[in-house]
């Protein structure tokens, strides 16, 4: 089977976060999938589904039911028993642990470049053009604005016009250099290469979600991997739970469940995952075409502690 040229890669389960957490995620798949096949962008999406429960059906059998025209020839599904949520956190409040569940992706993922996101994320059309002129570079961090759009917007028809019309913008934080923060989560591309040269987002300290992404850019741009903005937006549809909407409720809860401290010490320090980074040794069961379980090994999980694998203060390279 041939690589395609871009892999995205997000994580999710069937639990209702947000609301509508499922027809988000539809929408923005389907809306993405059309854009990209329209300027010819060979392009596969690689969905996570971490600790589903148990009583609920699986995401990706909804996906079969609601979108069966994407769901066999672009989507590739890893279902990840859920005893690892309880096995790998390091922080028992914090029910989701996200940057470990998209390292299950990033090492699995098959294209030429990988697109770590989410599932609410539209790309606008600046960036599918991008990616369309084959000119991205290796050894690049490409970064993206992200683009708030207003709750009560009408998401039963969007496209661009809607998207890029500045009435519709709840809010809008240019990123800067050198690392291009802001929204990080929402928009990490490199190369395949790359990623697993990195070795994935930090596996090493699991008590947040917060931050975690831009630790990973810290880590990219201190070993030496240039970060740039790939010079168009992408755009999020906000939700009722977002963090955005909720950070003043939350941010000086230190025992907040979906997000961990907002605060932890340090977004500068240097990580360095163990080779099983991802899941690596989880077994594998197919359970049909493009749906495959990470069933529980012990084997599978990260140390639960490995100071050795932190390093201060984070450093560029041949740089002081």
């Amino acid at each position: 089977m041939s690589s395609p040229y871009l892999s995205i890669v997000v994580t999710g389960r069937n639990d209702g976060y947000g609301g509508d957490f499922n027809q988000r995620f539809f929408r923005a798949l389907r809306f993405n999938h059309d854009k990209l096949r329209a300027a010819g962008v060979e392009h596969e999406v690689v969905l996570v589904e971490w600790a589903p429960p148990a009583d609920a059906p699986l995401l990706a059998d909804l996906i079969v039911a609601g979108l069966p025209d994407i769901a066999p020839s672009v989507l590739t599904s890893y279902v990840v028993d859920p005893r690892y949520q309880d096995a790998c956190t390091l922080n028992p409040r914090m029910a989701y642990l996200e940057y470990v569940a998209k390292n299950v992706g990033v090492r699995r993922a098959r294209g030429r470049f990988l697109l770590a996101t989410n599932t609410d994320i539209y790309l606008s059309k600046g960036v599918v053009d991008a990616l369309a002129s084959g000119a991205l570079e290796p050894g690049v961090v490409y970064r993206a604005t992200r683009t708030d759009v207003k709750l009560g917007a009408d998401e039963s028809h969007v496209d661009w016009p809607l998207l890029e019309d500045e009435r519709n913008h709840a809010t809008y934080k240019k990123i800067q250099p050198p690392l291009y923060a802001g929204g990080s989560g929402d928009f990490i591309l490199l190369d395949r290469d790359s990623f697993h040269s990195v070795r994935g987002f930090n596996e090493v300290y699991r008590l947040a979600r917060l931050g975690v992404d831009v630790n990973f850019l810290v880590k990219a741009y201190a070993s030496g991997y240039r970060i740039a903005d790939i010079g168009s937006p992408v755009y999020h549809t906000n939700h009722v739970g977002s963090f955005r909407i909720s950070k003043s409720v939350v941010q000086n809860d230190a025992a907040d469940v979906r997000w961990g401290r907002q605060e932890w010490p340090s977004h500068d320090v240097i990580y360095e995952n163990w080779d099983g980074w991802g899941l690596r040794e989880a077994p594998e069961t197919a359970l049909r075409p493009g749906v495959t379980r990470l069933e529980f090994s012990w084997a599978a999980v990260p140390p639960l502690v490995d100071l050795k694998r932190i390093v201060l203060p984070a450093k560029r390279v041949g740089q002081e």
